[in-house]
């Protein structure tokens, strides 16, 4: 395997891990975000007890009060090549925006979930995106059912790190979990219509305006992008 391709590389890990099991890849952040943490231990526990195989990068929480061996301990599995993490696992998460190098290694139709910063994105981060037909989701993009935007209401009004860490976990948990048993992204976004507006790129169509707008880029409806049986 030491002169191999990376096709050929590619290849051997798909054939080792078929992309109809349901899996997750935890990536850690460039920069440590204090003692925040997306996802507790426990809240890893359920992802393995529901038979989905969770992998992580290791430092994934640095700067918390959890450590990689509080997270082996639950049943996840550690992979730092994310080359190797995007041919077994369709979903990839991260806090921190994915970067231009990141998206370099990832393969065709993968769906990536972090916060993102629209002014900070560039047009090859997009054309990217379409080139690939990966699907993005932006978590502070999402809102509560009073209009509020999720992420800022969990990191604002919640006043301890360990409260924060549980909150945000919550909230994690059951799009990821809906996402990672989908065999398509647009079943669990009709059956989590609430999601909806935290989609950016649908198979590398732009489905958010303003981002459409700022690179001059045709826009899609994503209900009409998740209902088009075409």
């Amino acid at each position: 395997m030491a002169n191999s391709s990376p096709e050929t590389l590619e290849q051997a890990v798909m054939v080792q891990n078929p992309l109809y099991e349901p899996a997750v890849a935890f990536l850690r952040d460039e920069v440590a975000v204090g003692d925040f943490v997306m996802m507790t231990p426990n809240a890893m526990r359920a992802f393995v007890e529901n038979h989905v195989r969770v992998f992580m990068q290791h430092g994934f929480s640095a700067g918390s009060q959890y450590s990689d061996l509080d997270y082996a301990n639950v049943g996840v599995e550690f992979e730092d090549d994310l080359f190797l993490l995007s041919r077994m696992v369709r979903t990839l998460v991260k806090f921190q925006p994915f970067t231009e190098e990141q998206l370099h290694l990832m393969r065709n139709e993968q769906i990536i979930i972090s916060t993102q910063v629209p002014m900070q994105l560039t047009l090859p981060y997009i054309q990217q995106l379409q080139t690939k037909k990966i699907s993005a989701i932006g978590l502070n993009f999402i809102k509560d059912r009073e209009g509020r935007i999720m992420t800022d209401r969990i990191l604002t009004e919640t006043h301890s790190s360990i409260a924060i860490n549980i909150a945000f976990s919550n909230f994690l948990l059951p799009l990821l979990m809906s996402f990672v048993c989908s065999p398509r992204l647009r079943f669990a976004l009709q059956r989590n219509p609430q999601f909806m507006d935290g989609t950016y790129c649908f198979n590398g169509e732009i489905c958010n305006r303003e981002i459409a707008e700022m690179f001059n880029m045709p826009y899609r409806d994503i209900v009409t992008l998740c209902w088009d049986l075409n």
